[in-house]
Protein backbone atom coordinates (compact mmCIF):
# COMPACT_ATOMS: atom_id res chain seq x y z
CA UNK A 1 0.00 0.00 0.00
CA UNK A 2 1.70 3.00 -0.96
CA UNK A 3 1.54 6.63 0.88
CA UNK A 4 0.33 9.70 -0.22
CA UNK A 5 3.05 11.51 -2.68
CA UNK A 6 3.28 14.62 0.23
CA UNK A 7 3.52 12.29 3.05
CA UNK A 8 6.13 9.98 1.59
CA UNK A 9 8.34 12.69 0.39
CA UNK A 10 8.35 14.25 4.44
CA UNK A 11 8.91 10.42 5.31
CA UNK A 12 11.65 9.74 3.09
CA UNK A 13 12.86 13.00 3.62
CA UNK A 14 13.28 12.36 7.09
CA UNK A 15 15.04 9.09 6.91
CA UNK A 16 17.68 10.21 4.80
CA UNK A 17 18.12 13.27 7.65
CA UNK A 18 18.34 10.62 9.73
CA UNK A 19 20.45 8.31 8.27
CA UNK A 20 23.03 11.35 7.06
CA UNK A 21 23.24 12.78 11.22
CA UNK A 22 24.11 9.43 12.17
CA UNK A 23 26.82 9.12 9.52
CA UNK A 24 29.82 10.37 11.82
CA UNK A 25 28.72 7.34 14.51
CA UNK A 26 28.22 4.39 12.04
CA UNK A 27 31.13 5.34 9.77
CA UNK A 28 33.56 2.78 12.17
CA UNK A 29 30.90 0.88 12.56
CA UNK A 30 31.10 -2.20 10.03
CA UNK A 31 27.97 -3.74 10.88
CA UNK A 32 27.40 -5.77 8.09
CA UNK A 33 31.00 -7.67 9.21
CA UNK A 34 29.55 -8.46 12.48
CA UNK A 35 25.69 -8.18 12.58
CA UNK A 36 23.27 -10.64 10.21
CA UNK A 37 21.37 -8.42 7.77
CA UNK A 38 18.29 -9.23 9.93
CA UNK A 39 19.57 -7.42 13.24
CA UNK A 40 20.54 -4.55 11.19
CA UNK A 41 18.83 -1.40 12.31
CA UNK A 42 16.45 1.15 9.94
CA UNK A 43 19.84 3.66 9.85
CA UNK A 44 22.12 0.72 9.48
CA UNK A 45 20.18 -0.31 6.48
CA UNK A 46 19.90 3.22 4.62
CA UNK A 47 23.84 3.73 5.71
CA UNK A 48 24.78 0.47 3.84
CA UNK A 49 22.61 1.52 0.86
CA UNK A 50 23.97 5.28 0.73
CA UNK A 51 26.99 4.97 2.12
CA UNK A 52 29.42 2.20 2.41
CA UNK A 53 32.18 0.27 0.11
CA UNK A 54 28.87 -0.36 -2.23
CA UNK A 55 27.51 3.19 -2.23
CA UNK A 56 29.09 6.18 -3.41
CA UNK A 57 27.43 10.22 -3.11
CA UNK A 58 28.65 12.99 -5.20
CA UNK A 59 27.03 16.20 -5.53
CA UNK A 60 26.71 17.40 -9.20
CA UNK A 61 25.13 21.11 -10.36
CA UNK A 62 22.41 20.75 -12.67
CA UNK A 63 19.76 23.23 -14.33
CA UNK A 64 16.61 22.94 -12.81
CA UNK A 65 14.89 24.04 -15.74
CA UNK A 66 14.00 20.83 -17.07
CA UNK A 67 16.01 20.43 -20.54
CA UNK A 68 18.38 23.57 -20.00
CA UNK A 69 18.56 24.36 -23.21
CA UNK A 70 20.35 27.33 -22.26
CA UNK A 71 23.09 24.86 -20.34
CA UNK A 72 26.75 25.16 -21.09
CA UNK A 73 28.66 22.19 -20.39
CA UNK A 74 31.95 23.47 -20.75
CA UNK A 75 34.35 20.21 -20.22
CA UNK A 76 36.88 21.75 -21.54
CA UNK A 77 40.68 20.47 -20.32
CA UNK A 78 41.27 24.21 -19.63
CA UNK A 79 38.34 24.35 -17.30
CA UNK A 80 39.01 21.41 -15.13
CA UNK A 81 41.47 19.99 -12.90
CA UNK A 82 44.39 17.71 -14.13
CA UNK A 83 43.06 14.91 -12.09
CA UNK A 84 40.01 14.90 -13.43
CA UNK A 85 40.94 14.46 -16.87
CA UNK A 86 40.77 11.28 -18.81
CA UNK A 87 43.22 9.34 -21.13
CA UNK A 88 42.04 10.77 -23.76
CA UNK A 89 41.91 14.74 -21.97
CA UNK A 90 38.65 14.84 -21.36
CA UNK A 91 37.37 16.27 -18.27
CA UNK A 92 35.26 13.67 -16.33
CA UNK A 93 34.14 16.60 -13.44
CA UNK A 94 31.80 18.67 -15.64
CA UNK A 95 31.37 22.47 -15.11
CA UNK A 96 28.18 23.75 -15.99
CA UNK A 97 27.47 27.49 -16.21
CA UNK A 98 24.94 29.82 -18.20
CA UNK A 99 25.65 32.69 -20.91
CA UNK A 100 25.57 36.08 -19.72
CA UNK A 101 23.21 37.06 -22.55
CA UNK A 102 26.40 37.11 -24.65
CA UNK A 103 28.38 39.53 -22.95
CA UNK A 104 31.33 38.63 -20.59
CA UNK A 105 32.10 35.28 -19.09
CA UNK A 106 29.79 32.29 -18.34
CA UNK A 107 28.52 32.70 -14.69
CA UNK A 108 28.51 29.19 -12.80
CA UNK A 109 25.14 27.49 -11.41
CA UNK A 110 23.79 28.39 -8.21
CA UNK A 111 24.80 26.26 -5.23
CA UNK A 112 21.34 25.87 -4.99
CA UNK A 113 20.69 23.58 -7.96
CA UNK A 114 23.75 20.97 -6.76
CA UNK A 115 22.04 17.75 -6.65
CA UNK A 116 23.07 14.56 -4.75
CA UNK A 117 23.98 11.40 -6.93
CA UNK A 118 23.85 8.34 -5.52
CA UNK A 119 25.97 5.50 -7.17
CA UNK A 120 25.13 1.53 -6.07
CA UNK A 121 26.98 -1.30 -7.24
CA UNK A 122 24.13 -3.71 -7.16
CA UNK A 123 25.42 -7.19 -7.52
CA UNK A 124 26.59 -7.66 -4.16
CA UNK A 125 25.20 -9.48 -1.42
CA UNK A 126 24.99 -6.97 1.71
CA UNK A 127 23.13 -4.55 -0.85
CA UNK A 128 20.80 -7.17 -1.72
CA UNK A 129 20.40 -8.37 1.82
CA UNK A 130 19.44 -4.42 2.68
CA UNK A 131 17.01 -4.32 -0.13
CA UNK A 132 15.69 -7.64 1.55
CA UNK A 133 15.73 -6.12 5.15
CA UNK A 134 13.57 -2.95 4.00
CA UNK A 135 10.68 -4.91 2.81
CA UNK A 136 10.63 -7.44 5.90
CA UNK A 137 10.73 -4.07 8.02
CA UNK A 138 7.34 -2.65 6.29
CA UNK A 139 9.88 0.08 4.43
CA UNK A 140 8.96 -0.77 0.71
CA UNK A 141 8.41 2.97 0.00
CA UNK A 142 11.83 4.03 1.04
CA UNK A 143 13.42 0.70 -1.25
CA UNK A 144 11.22 2.08 -3.75
CA UNK A 145 12.53 5.48 -3.27
CA UNK A 146 16.04 4.27 -3.31
CA UNK A 147 15.69 2.21 -6.88
CA UNK A 148 16.00 -1.09 -6.20
CA UNK A 149 16.96 -2.26 -9.37
CA UNK A 150 14.17 -4.12 -11.41
CA UNK A 151 16.71 -7.31 -11.80
CA UNK A 152 19.88 -8.71 -11.58
CA UNK A 153 20.97 -10.92 -14.68
CA UNK A 154 23.62 -13.75 -13.39
CA UNK A 155 25.89 -12.28 -16.33
CA UNK A 156 25.93 -8.81 -15.93
CA UNK A 157 27.07 -6.54 -12.84
CA UNK A 158 24.66 -4.16 -12.09
CA UNK A 159 25.77 -0.04 -11.15
CA UNK A 160 22.43 2.30 -10.33
CA UNK A 161 22.67 5.70 -10.74
CA UNK A 162 19.92 8.05 -8.79
CA UNK A 163 19.21 11.68 -7.41
CA UNK A 164 18.60 12.10 -4.26
CA UNK A 165 16.78 14.81 -2.54
CA UNK A 166 19.30 17.01 -0.74
CA UNK A 167 18.09 17.02 3.30
CA UNK A 168 17.71 20.50 4.26
CA UNK A 169 18.25 21.96 8.04
CA UNK A 170 15.71 23.99 9.90
CA UNK A 171 14.62 27.08 8.14
CA UNK A 172 15.49 26.04 4.80
CA UNK A 173 12.96 26.09 2.37
CA UNK A 174 13.41 22.59 -0.14
CA UNK A 175 14.04 22.55 -3.79
CA UNK A 176 12.48 20.18 -5.84
CA UNK A 177 14.46 17.64 -8.06
CA UNK A 178 14.89 19.08 -11.89
CA UNK A 179 13.08 17.56 -14.38
CA UNK A 180 14.76 14.17 -15.33
CA UNK A 181 18.24 15.22 -13.39
CA UNK A 182 19.91 12.25 -15.03
CA UNK A 183 18.81 13.24 -18.85
CA UNK A 184 19.51 11.02 -21.51
CA UNK A 185 21.05 7.77 -21.18
CA UNK A 186 21.61 7.11 -25.32
CA UNK A 187 25.09 6.85 -26.54
CA UNK A 188 26.06 9.97 -28.58
CA UNK A 189 28.55 11.03 -31.05
CA UNK A 190 31.37 10.42 -28.39
CA UNK A 191 30.19 7.09 -27.57
CA UNK A 192 28.32 4.92 -24.68
CA UNK A 193 27.51 7.40 -21.39
CA UNK A 194 28.38 4.89 -18.93
CA UNK A 195 31.15 2.67 -18.55
CA UNK A 196 33.51 0.24 -15.89
CA UNK A 197 36.95 0.91 -15.94
CA UNK A 198 38.81 -2.03 -13.70
CA UNK A 199 42.79 -2.07 -14.12
CA UNK A 200 43.58 -1.15 -17.88
CA UNK A 201 40.06 -2.76 -19.27
CA UNK A 202 37.33 -0.27 -20.11
CA UNK A 203 33.71 -1.80 -20.28
CA UNK A 204 30.75 0.23 -21.80
CA UNK A 205 27.55 -0.45 -20.55
CA UNK A 206 25.76 -3.18 -22.39
CA UNK A 207 22.51 -2.09 -21.91
CA UNK A 208 20.86 0.56 -19.45
CA UNK A 209 17.32 1.64 -18.18
CA UNK A 210 15.28 3.37 -16.33
CA UNK A 211 13.05 2.80 -13.62
CA UNK A 212 10.72 4.21 -11.08
CA UNK A 213 8.92 7.42 -11.25
CA UNK A 214 9.36 10.87 -9.45
CA UNK A 215 11.60 11.17 -6.66
CA UNK A 216 12.06 7.17 -7.04
CA UNK A 217 13.58 7.58 -11.06
CA UNK A 218 16.92 5.98 -11.43
CA UNK A 219 19.46 4.97 -14.35
CA UNK A 220 20.16 1.18 -13.75
CA UNK A 221 23.73 0.04 -15.97
CA UNK A 222 24.67 -3.71 -16.69
CA UNK A 223 27.51 -4.10 -17.87
CA UNK A 224 29.31 -8.13 -18.80
CA UNK A 225 30.80 -9.99 -15.90
CA UNK A 226 33.30 -11.40 -18.68
CA UNK A 227 35.55 -9.36 -21.21
CA UNK A 228 36.75 -11.85 -24.46
CA UNK A 229 36.22 -14.69 -21.88
CA UNK A 230 37.93 -13.37 -18.94
CA UNK A 231 36.36 -12.61 -15.71
CA UNK A 232 36.65 -8.60 -15.49
CA UNK A 233 36.37 -8.92 -11.65
CA UNK A 234 38.15 -12.62 -10.52
CA UNK A 235 35.66 -14.48 -8.32
CA UNK A 236 37.43 -15.96 -5.19
CA UNK A 237 40.27 -12.96 -5.18
CA UNK A 238 41.61 -12.54 -2.12
CA UNK A 239 42.32 -8.75 -2.70
CA UNK A 240 40.42 -6.14 -3.00
CA UNK A 241 39.83 -4.93 -6.90
CA UNK A 242 38.99 -1.48 -7.46
CA UNK A 243 36.55 -0.38 -10.12
CA UNK A 244 35.39 2.98 -11.59
CA UNK A 245 32.21 3.80 -12.67
CA UNK A 246 32.08 6.89 -15.34
CA UNK A 247 28.36 8.63 -16.31
CA UNK A 248 28.99 11.61 -19.25
CA UNK A 249 26.11 13.11 -19.18
CA UNK A 250 24.45 16.07 -20.96
CA UNK A 251 24.62 18.47 -18.30
CA UNK A 252 27.03 16.69 -15.42
CA UNK A 253 29.68 13.83 -15.14
CA UNK A 254 30.47 11.40 -12.34
CA UNK A 255 33.24 9.35 -11.53
CA UNK A 256 32.92 6.57 -8.40
CA UNK A 257 35.63 4.81 -7.39
CA UNK A 258 34.52 1.32 -5.89
CA UNK A 259 36.88 -0.88 -3.63
CA UNK A 260 35.58 -4.46 -3.92
CA UNK A 261 35.67 -7.39 -2.21
CA UNK A 262 35.10 -10.08 -4.41
CA UNK A 263 34.11 -12.46 -1.70
CA UNK A 264 30.65 -10.35 -1.20
CA UNK A 265 30.43 -10.43 -4.86
CA UNK A 266 26.91 -11.74 -6.64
Amino acid sequence: MYVAKAGFSRRVSLLLLVALASSAVLHADDFWKTKPPSEWSLKQTLKLLEDSPWSRQEVRPVMRNGSGADAVVDNSRYHCDTDHLDSNGNCLSTRLGVPDSGHGPQLDLSLENQVVFLVRWESSAPVEEAFAHLTEIGERATAQYLSVPPRLPADRYVVTLKALERPIGPGQARGSLPVNPIGSLEKDAIGPRARLVVGNVIVPAAESERAGVGAGEAAHFFFPREVNGVPLIPAGNAARVSASFEFRGQRFSVKTRFNLDPQAMR
